[in-house]
């Protein structure tokens, strides 16, 4: 008779059970692992009495009596998990695709070079009045919240930068005149960050991302010019005009592909630059004209085997890490894999999945508005414009779609943790153009991540537990949700 209320798994030497309905999990000694597998079949006495003659009668009374409480506190073996809450719309992230061009040709790039959006086909900048009505949209949509967030996108933002100047310029008389806060976003390739526009940038507190994927070789072949030549000279050169404070509050990220593996040696690159905030993650197959052949592409059951590997190093380095005190919020709050960490740890305080709709909007060029970035230029996801604002209405048949409603995902083990800390609409879209359908390839890494993650938690919270708290601060969510425990 199979567990459906517990699932059980090993990592890093250690074994760990995880509640199916309320997304708990807890590590557990073997003791209590086998108690575990039999609760569900036979009365606690007989279970006792069982495993008594194996581990003896103190360990497994010890581990009785703590599993009990966590019945009793409906954290182990939980009839039913968090009810679902009608999340109202409160738009406070906004995405401006200002420009469709780029000047590089990436290997494993998503979107076509910032080409893609039939909408955008005759406009190839964003202008003035389109970026305007936007940010008093986003000041309407946010109902009254004031701490928004402006991120530039593209193509290469950079090609249209009289556009950010302005308006971060439009941005901050608002703030001077209603107190409201913006953070602005900026992911560049680096081409054109020059000193001048380094220092307006960062002067201004924009939190900008340069792609730089490693060394020279790897840079060169992944991330060349259109005509073939390499970046890598061009991007440094713009990094060292930086000054050093400046320098290290550049988010560097490098994307890694199955032509540049060594994930740990990548990220001590960059950090050798000068860069304090850096993250490190997988190209994505998921995009605009992408084949799943593509050799840039970790693709099929071979191509995942190799990620998990890859992403077993990078916890395994990122643990070691956050136990010496070398990473904390401050240099990993962007970074995907930590956003996912936080969100496992303060599982019991999230409330829904993608924000795409709920608190973000994207404008392309021409001011049509989309749920998020990933669906800019399809036509049937286009939510309204930036002069006649969302229409609730398509809105609401986007969000009609469950991203975790497949049977897929009723019975998977990980369904109410993904519910808080994965589930994509781009992701289920543009691998089976079926919004409501996620793919098993991106469901396996998921599950993988996620156990990495429990066994990090586990592994800090052991040897330097004031570093979990340092790493992980739940800067965005009202309350803190359940700390591992441990079932033992």
């Amino acid at each position: 008779m199979e567990n459906n209320q517990v699932y059980q798994f090993r990592m890093w030497e250690k074994n760990f059970a995880v509640d199916i309905a309320s997304g708990n999990f807890f590590e557990v000694d073997k003791a209590a692992s086998d108690i575990i597998n039999l609760l569900h079949k036979y009365p606690a006495s007989d279970v006792k009495n069982k495993l008594s003659k194996k581990y003896g009668s103190q360990p497994v009374s010890r581990a009785m009596g703590n599993l009990n409480k966590l019945i009793k506190n409906k954290m182990l073996f939980s009839a039913e998990g968090q009810k679902e809450k009608n999340i109202k719309r409160r738009i406070t992230d906004l995405t401006l695709n200002i420009v469709n061009k780029c000047n590089l040709g990436c290997r494993y790039c998503w979107n076509l070079g910032g080409s893609y959006g039939s909408s955008s086909s005759n406009n190839k900048k964003m202008d003035c009045r389109v970026a305007y009505k936007a940010v008093d949209l986003l000041l309407k949509e946010s109902r009254g919240f004031n701490d928004l967030v402006v991120d530039f996108y593209g193509g290469e933002p950079l090609l249209n930068f009289d556009l950010m100047e302005k308006t971060i310029g439009y941005c901050n008389k608002i703030r001077a005149r209603k107190g409201i806060n913006f953070r602005f976003l900026l992911a560049t390739n680096g081409t054109l960050l020059n000193k001048k526009r380094g220092d307006f940038l960062i002067g201004s507190g924009v939190d900008v991302a340069v792609s730089l994927d490693g060394p020279k070789k790897i840079q060169d072949m992944q991330r060349p010019f259109l005509d073939g030549r390499g970046s890598f000279d061009t991007v440094m050169d713009n990094i060292k005009s930086l000054k050093e404070d400046y320098r290290k509050r550049i988010v560097g990220r490098a994307t890694f592909t199955p032509y540049s593996t060594d994930v740990v040696k990548t990220f001590s690159f960059l950090r050798s630059l000068g860069f304090d905030r850096i993250e490190v993650c997988e190209s994505e197959k998921a995009g605009y004209g992408l084949e799943s052949k593509n050799r840039f592409f970790f693709s099929g059951e071979k191509g995942i085997n190799r990620l998990k590997s890859l992403y077993n190093k990078l916890a395994a380095f990122y643990t070691r890490e956050v136990i010496k005190g070398n990473l904390n919020y401050e240099n990993t709050y962007f970074n995907r894999f930590f956003k996912q960490l936080s969100r496992l740890y303060h599982i019991q305080s999230i409330v829904g999945t993608c924000s795409a709709g709920y608190s973000l909007m994207a404008v392309d060029m021409d001011g049509s508005i989309y749920p998020c970035t990933a669906f800019v230029g399809i036509q049937r996801f286009k939510i309204g414009t930036v002069d006649n604002g969302i229409n609730d209405n398509k809105l609401q048949k986007f969000l009609d779609t469950k991203i975790y409603g497949s049977d897929a995902c009723n019975k998977c083990w990980a369904k109410r943790i993904c519910k808080g800390c994965g589930s994509c609409y781009n992701l289920n879209y543009f691998t089976n153009k079926n919004l409501g359908q996620p793919d098993n390839y991106y469901c396996e890494l998921f599950r993988y991540k996620t156990k990495l993650m429990i066994a990090m938690i586990s592994e800090i919270a052991r040897d330097n537990p004031h570093a979990l708290e340092r790493v992980l601060v739940p800067q965005y969510y009202i309350t803190r949700g359940k700390k591992k425990q441990n079932a033992n």
